[in-house]
């Protein structure tokens, strides 16, 4: 079958990394490496135009696409363009968000949500695809059926992950000088654990999982970085600086291979503070900049995220990668019952760590969170208008007027990060010159991101959170009518509605 794996493009009104990363498709990559013997593209409309005229040029059978929370009404809009250029093409759809809030790709557009691991559902969805086979016999699925869902019989989240084929780069090849994350460029992008061992109550990462981690062996690990030819290496796991016993092993096969690429990773700051040792070994293997979690600068606003990390574990983790020479990014959350004192206190923290890159971001109760049933009925942007949630816009009320808070935030990252005079003196080790293209780079997408904050108010109307909600052209009468004519037509008892 001819198979289309199509990236969405980011909405207008999203806020955030867009101006100043973009990295591969990975989970596209992994599910087309599950596709062996089809004819499988990758399309990555962040980058390319021209969806529909792909549509006619490839004429692919089946139409597959993913997406975070803030991407799920391009992810229709595409859905639905492709059932208008031919009803009979089979759209599915797959990705994290998918996972915990299947519902909100509802739509008679879609096939088929796959809410666990794409690239061992996919194959066999394709043969049913093939042979005629009913989709409710295949495990793992949530079919949209007319206003319901209707779930499947469950199968196991995925086997052991080195059972996994390798990502599919080579797809997406031609736009590989395009791919950056900063100042790493080219930068790939790779996985070595699905899941998280940690329980935050704001995210939902171990929850998709059911609390399990699904981790490779260094063996593993090793070679598929064999094969990456990228200098730069973005690991993206949740945490990857964990196991120590993992880590040495790893460390010893790539010094065994003669394997020298340049690290991005995550971390928690309680892992670094605590194990030294391996951050010095990690920092001669080519480890040059280290996600992590600070979230707060108080110890309770980390005891109400259920952190299980302090603040002295934060400052002490700082201080030992900047000793080793690596990178800190940190991210931040900011309370919705935030004051100015509350953005200065986090601007000292700032200061007091010598902190510049840097991911501000107000509370968001994710849906599939344990704190959605805290917040849900408390929201100020409708759940429709997914494009506001980017963990830059505030879904919540706020105690400070909405622009003031807005500006404070703003504030934030001009202080931390707009001052040229503050990145040469801090002597940041994966930083270019600072004025240097790569740098003026970053601080042009820095001054477009300012300037969505600057409007991030105003989205808060009316219409513009109806503009953030469109989902595009409805199918007409006459296409509805042949999307439904395989569907059921109401939801059998018992199953969820949407």
């Amino acid at each position: 079958m001819r198979i289309l794996l199509v990236r969405a493009p980011v909405p207008a009104h999203t806020i955030g990394l867009k101006h100043i990363m973009v990295c591969e498709p990975l989970e596209l990559e992994y599910v087309a490496a599950g596709l062996a013997g089809h004819d499988v593209r990758i399309m990555d409309l962040i980058l390319e135009r021209g969806f529909e005229r792909r549509l006619r040029t490839f004429r692919p059978d089946v139409v597959g696409t993913s997406s975070y929370i803030t991407g799920v009404n391009e992810v229709i809009k595409l859905c639905r363009a492709a059932k208008r250029w031919d009803p009979r093409v089979r759209t599915v759809v797959g990705g994290v968000h998918a996972s915990r809030a299947p519902e909100d790709y509802a739509d008679p557009t879609i096939d088929c949500i796959v809410p666990g691991d794409g690239t061992t559902v996919m194959p066999e969805l394709i043969r049913a695809f093939e042979t005629g086979r009913p989709l409710e016999e295949v495990p793992g699925l949530v079919l949209p059926r007319e206003g319901c869902l209707e779930r499947t019989a469950e199968r196991p989240y995925m086997p052991h992950p080195d059972a996994l084929p390798l990502p599919r780069r080579d797809l997406v090849a031609h736009l590989r000088h395009k791919y950056y994350y900063l100042f790493h460029q080219p930068v790939a992008t790779m996985k070595t654990t699905w899941g998280c061992w940690y329980k935050c109550n704001f995210c939902f990462t171990w929850r998709i999982t059911d609390g399990a981690a699904y981790s490779r062996s260094p063996e593993s690990i090793a070679d598929e970085l064999a094969r990456i030819d990228c200098e730069h290496v973005y690991i993206v796991d949740d945490i990857f600086l964990i196991q120590p016993a993992r880590l040495r092993e790893l460390g010893r096969l790539l010094r065994e291979r003669g394997i020298r690429k340049k690290f991005l990773v995550y971390a928690r700051s309680d892992f670094i503070s605590d194990n030294e040792e391996v951050i010095a070994e990690w920092a001669g293997l080519g480890l040059r900049a280290v996600f992590i979690g600070l979230e707060a600068a108080t110890d309770p606003e980390l005891d109400s995220m259920d952190k299980r990390a302090s603040v002295e574990h934060n400052r002490r983790a700082i201080a030992l990668l900047h000793k080793h020479r690596i990178d800190v990014y940190g991210s931040l959350i900011v309370q919705p019952d935030y004051t100015e004192a509350d953005f200065e206190r986090m601007k000292r923290f700032i200061d007091e760590n010598n902190l510049y890159y840097l991911n501000v971001s107000p509370l968001t109760p994710m849906p599939g969170t344990l704190i959605w049933e805290q917040y849900k009925d408390r929201l100020i942007v409708d759940r429709r208008a997914h494009g506001l949630w980017d963990l830059s816009h505030t879904v919540l009320p706020t105690k400070m007027p909405l622009k003031r808070y807005y500006r404070s935030l703003l504030g934030v990252y001009t202080h931390a990060c707009l001052s040229p005079f503050r990145a040469r003196r801090l002597g940041l080790p994966t930083a270019p010159p600072i004025w240097s293209p790569k740098f003026l780079r970053l601080w042009l997408g820095a001054l477009k991101i300012a300037a969505q904050f600057l409007a991030a108010h105003r989205h808060h109307t009316r219409r513009e959170l109806a503009r953030a909600a469109d989902r595009g052209p409805e199918p007409t009468v006459g296409q509805a009518a042949r999307l439904s004519s395989d569907r059921r037509a109401a939801c059998p008892t018992g199953r969820s509605p949407s």
